[in-house]
């Protein structure tokens, strides 16, 4: 009688487990995209961006809330058309093709690198390799205003990109825009796009110098505050896919119970064979 009542007790507090275990917690995904303006002032800004993405991946990451990886948009180099200088990669990864930005432009078409960020200009060819289930996160980094938007540069259903076009852009994708900028024509341009999509606008000037207690801080508090944003998004917004993870999946310790149950089951099955 009493391996019996054992035998209970393991199964009801395996199968009880089973009911009421909580689920593990998946990290979001997000696939983040770089938009760099490749005009002449910004070789600072570009060093910067590919000594730094390391220290900014893993304070986005290293919590395990976010499971990231970065692409990266250069635009208004000599060619003006943007241009993908690498696909979603590793953060280490990204630094190596970060070498390959420019300086040498004096256009900046930002509504069309924006678009084209996105998978969106009319016969894009290169596209950017985003998870289904991710979060996609855009970040510009430029001191001038969008420029140069002509159908040249790309098109959206035919037209050259707008503001409103990317907003909408930004609206069908449910990805969120950052801006780093300076100056206040570029802030009236390119700001609202960040403020209309849970994002922010970020100093510019913070960290195109050479400081680097500066760069370091600049860099740690802006992937922070991308942290708490892409939380806060999915807090917002907890049926989208995107937000969804693999939070369906038992944690290890209620499989093993739900084992033990399941044994029991079978030892008290076998007792009543052999008394039969």
């Amino acid at each position: 009688m009493m391996k019996i009542k054992k035998v209970f007790a393991a199964t009801a507090l395996g199968l009880a487990m089973v009911g009421f275990g909580t689920p593990a917690q998946s990290a979001i995904l997000s696939d983040i995209i770089f938009i760099v303006d490749e005009s002449g002032s910004m070789g600072t800004v570009q060093t910067n961006l590919r000594n730094n993405i390391g220290l900014f991946a893993s304070t986005l990451t290293g919590t395990g809330q976010v499971d990231a990886r970065y692409g990266l948009v250069g635009y208004g180099n000599s060619s003006v058309v943007p241009r993908m200088v690498t696909d979603l990669t590793s953060a280490s990864l990204f630094a190596t093709a970060a070498a390959g930005l420019g300086t040498s432009g004096g256009t900046e078409p930002a509504y069309t690198a924006s678009a084209f960020a996105l998978n969106a200009l009319d016969g894009q060819t290169s596209l950017f390799s985003f998870r289904s289930n991710a979060v996609k996160n855009i970040i510009i980094f430029t001191d001038e205003p969008s420029n140069g938007d002509t159908t040249a540069r790309g098109t959206v259903g035919g037209s050259a990109v707008t503001q409103s076009i990317v907003d909408g852009l930004l609206t069908t994708n449910n990805a969120l825009y950052n801006a780093v900028l300076s100056g206040a024509g570029t802030i009236t341009s390119i700001g609202p796009l960040a403020t209309g999509h849970s994002g922010q606008v970020f100093n510019l000037s913070l960290f195109n110098t050479t400081n680097a207690a500066q760069i370091t801080q600049f860099v740690t508090d802006f992937a922070s505050a991308k942290l708490q944003e892409t939380l806060t998004f999915c807090q917002l917004n907890p049926t989208l896919p995107q937000c969804q993870g693999n939070n369906n999946v038992p944690e290890p310790g209620v499989l093993a119970l739900l084992g033990i149950g399941i044994a029991g089951l079978g030892v008290l099955r076998r007792r009543k064979m052999t008394q039969a």
